[in-house]
């Protein structure tokens, strides 16, 4: 890659990261280029020649949240669960790769509770759609149990799909308030979500 390439991602990922930082801890009506300028020590022209405004960087920096978490939700094929303990598992290692990605940029737990920040109606939506791929990708596996037969086939998929996911980004948010995770805490989401899983989807 040629090094003024190089240069030129870095300093847009940098001017992501620090969107996310920004928006974050003032909301978006609050939030400014000039703050933008100010954190990175950087000119309005600068930011200029990678966004076009405030609402571009923040529909970008909310693109790079839903990537981050898209590469954690959706790295396991359904097909390849075959027993509910596996299920099990897998959904505990999601919860906890989601909580080592809020540990690395605690920033991302705010803007998964996206309705606080006040984002424009055309970014939110951006979020309502990756919610709706990961429970359409949940509902894979549990599809995929009910055909294996180590789930209840009187499930009703979509809407458990939607409950399991809430429950995870739910966990990871708890487990990181103050902004270090605990591990007491950690275990007793996991127990719980698993604990419900055991008790209400399992096959009789």
């Amino acid at each position: 890659m040629p090094a003024d390439t190089d240069l030129a991602t870095r300093r847009r990922a940098e001017i992501l990261q620090a969107a996310l930082k920004i928006i974050s801890e003032k909301g978006y009506q609050r939030f400014g280029i000039a703050d933008l300028a100010a954190e990175l020590g950087i000119g309005h022209g600068t930011f200029y020649r990678y966004f076009k405004n405030k609402q571009d960087v923040a529909s970008a920096a909310l693109d790079e949240v839903i990537k981050r978490i898209t590469q954690v939700v959706m790295d396991i094929p359904a097909g390849s669960i075959d027993t509910l303990q596996q299920y099990r598992e897998r959904n505990a290692l999601i919860g906890d790769s989601l909580i080592d990605l809020l540990e690395d940029d605690p920033y991302i737990a705010t803007w998964i509770s996206y309705e606080s920040l006040g984002l424009p109606v055309e970014i939110t939506d951006k979020m309502q759609d990756a919610l709706e791929l990961f429970a359409t990708y949940t509902e894979a596996y549990l599809r995929n149990g009910i055909q294996k037969g180590f789930l209840r086939d009187d499930i009703h998929t979509m809407e458990t799909a939607r409950a399991v996911n809430a429950m995870i980004f739910e966990a990871a948010k708890q487990v990181m308030k103050g902004g270090r995770p605990r591990v007491d805490k950690r275990k007793v989401w996991s127990d719980t979500i698993i604990g419900l899983m055991r008790d209400g989807m399992a096959a009789r």
